[in-house]
C-alpha cells in the first residue's frame, strides 16, 4: 500500500470527448465497409452526444441552478431556458440546414436510444441492378440514413452549431481547443 495521494481538481470538458469520438468512428466507418454501419451510428450518435454535453457545459456557465434544472426538465426545456437566457432564438444563430440537422441529429439519437423493434412499409424505387441486393437499401430512417456521406454532413454540422453559439454566447476562444485541465499535488500521509 501506498502512503502517498494525489490531491486536487480537474475538469473535463466531456463535449470535447464525444466529438472527438465521432470524428474517430467516422475514420472508422470510412475505411472499411466491415462494421460500418455501426461504426456511423456509433458517429451520429457521439454527436448528439456532443451537442447535449455541450448545452450542459454553456448551462452551467451561464445559469447558477443547471444542474437541478438538468435534472428535472426536458432536454427541449432546458435548451429553450438557456437560450432565453442567453436572449436568443436558434433562428438568430443557426440557419435552416444546421436548425434541421440539429433536430435530426437527437431524432435519430431518440431512435437509437429508445430501440424498438419496427415493422416499417416500405415502397421506393430501385435505382442500379435489381439483382444485385447492396444496390439499395431497406429498412427503418435511422437505418437508410446511415451513410458516409450523412455521418460527414452530421460531424461537419454539429461542429458549426457549437462554434455559432459559442460565439453568440459571447465566448471568443474555440471550444474545441481544450479537453479540461487540472492542478494537482502529491500529499504523503
Amino acid at each position: 500500500m501506498t502512503d502517498k495521494i494525489v490531491s486536487g481538481e480537474t475538469t473535463t470538458n466531456t463535449f470535447c470527448y464525444f466529438y472527438k469520438g465521432a470524428e474517430h468512428m467516422l475514420k472508422q466507418a470510412d475505411k472499411s465497409e466491415d462494421g460500418q454501419l455501426y461504426n456511423i451510428i456509433s458517429c451520429i450518435t457521439y454527436c448528439a452526444f456532443t451537442l447535449e454535453a455541450y448545452f450542459n457545459h454553456l448551462g452551467s456557465e451561464k445559469i447558477s441552478k443547471w444542474n437541478e434544472m438538468e435534472k428535472t426538465f426536458s432536454r427541449k426545456k432546458r435548451d429553450k431556458v438557456l437560450f432565453e437566457k442567453l436572449k436568443f432564438n436558434w433562428e438568430d444563430i443557426l440557419n435552416e440546414n444546421l436548425y434541421e440537422s440539429m433536430t435530426d441529429i437527437y431524432e435519430y439519437r431518440d431512435k437509437i436510444v429508445h430501440g424498438k423493434t419496427t415493422i416499417d412499409t416500405i415502397e421506393k424505387p430501385i435505382e442500379g441492378d435489381v439483382d444485385d441486393l447492396t444496390s439499395f437499401a431497406v429498412g427503418p430512417n435511422w437505418k437508410t440514413s446511415s451513410t458516409i456521406k450523412y455521418a460527414q454532413t452530421i460531424v461537419t454540422d454539429t461542429k458549426t452549431i457549437i462554434l455559432e453559439i459559442h460565439k453568440a454566447a459571447g465566448f471568443k476562444n474555440n471550444p474545441f481547443l481544450s479537453f479540461g485541465g487540472g492542478s494537482y499535488r502529491i500529499k504523503t500521509n
